[in-house]
């Protein structure tokens, strides 16, 4: 595990600027197999497990496509901090904490916790957005980790980012359920690629734009991404969504235990 919970200026700079930073390394590889094997032993009970945990590839659900095994038609696990010791363990994680708290203040919370899962050839893609166009937290101390849990690059379907798109607000959006994005999407020649490591984490403000194409290649590309907030956010009176309720409170005033 990554000792230390102190941001760099390096990286707080670039948070402040860029409204991303990639810290390499983040996780150990022991650290990523015990969560690819948690994935495993999670989708080997599907479909016996609550409802919103599993949720499986849209052209699996449609029947034109047939994976080679169950795992490898699953688009994202959901909420697993609710359902799994293992990922509210993490929720906990110290340094994921601490840069938390150094970001948004000494009352956190692990706002939504999804692992996303992007299948070997037909993983589709995730249009240019913002996650707080989904929360519209107030005030938006909002940010993310996305963990990478496989090497990815575009082929399989890395993050891309737009620098510096976090200080413009939160933008129009349509569109419903897994294609809800901006209405407009931003010029392709202002993205960057984030080509990671296994392990490495992307840490990204709520309101940054971004976007991941599909994955056409052979190879895997899994990524945890938590996101954490400040207690005192609250949902938008204006939000087109229901409100959300934190899953676990991990620092300050009612901090929960990794045991709940």
């Amino acid at each position: 595990m990554t000792t230390g919970t102190v941001l760099s200026e390096t990286h707080k700079a670039a948070f402040e600027r860029d409204g991303y930073f990639v810290a390499e390394e983040f996780l150990s590889a022991d650290e990523v197999k015990s969560i690819q094997r948690e994935i495993t032993a999670i989708v080997d009970r599907y479909p016996d497990v609550p409802e919103e945990l599993v949720q499986i590839e849209p052209a699996v659900r449609r029947g034109s496509v047939e994976p080679e095994s169950v795992e490898l038609g699953v688009r994202k696990l959901f909420r697993m901090t609710l359902h799994n010791e293992l990922f509210r363990s993490l929720a906990h994680h110290p340094v994921m904490v601490g840069i938390a708290v150094e970001l948004i203040g000494q009352d956190v919370a692990l706002f939504q916790s999804m692992l996303l899962m992007k299948p070997p050839r037909f993983g589709g893609q995730k249009v240019w957005h913002q996650d707080n166009a989904y929360f519209r937290l107030e005030p938006n101390d909002v940010f993310g980790f996305w963990i990478a849990l496989d090497d990815t690059d575009v082929e399989n379907g890395c993050m891309h980012v737009i620098p510096g798109s976090h200080r413009e607000g939160i933008g129009e959006h349509g569109g419903v359920a897994d294609d809800y994005g901006l209405s407009s999407a931003p010029a392709q020649n202002n993205a960057i690629a984030c080509n990671m490591k296994a392990g490495d984490a992307l840490v990204f403000h709520g309101e940054t734009y971004h976007y991941t194409p599909p994955n056409k290649s052979d190879r895997r590309r899994r990524a945890l991404q938590y996101h954490y907030a400040s207690t005192h956010c609250r949902s938008s009176k204006n939000s087109p969504f229901k409100s959300f309720r934190p899953e676990v409170i991990v620092a300050g005033e009612g901090a929960e235990s990794p045991a709940g």
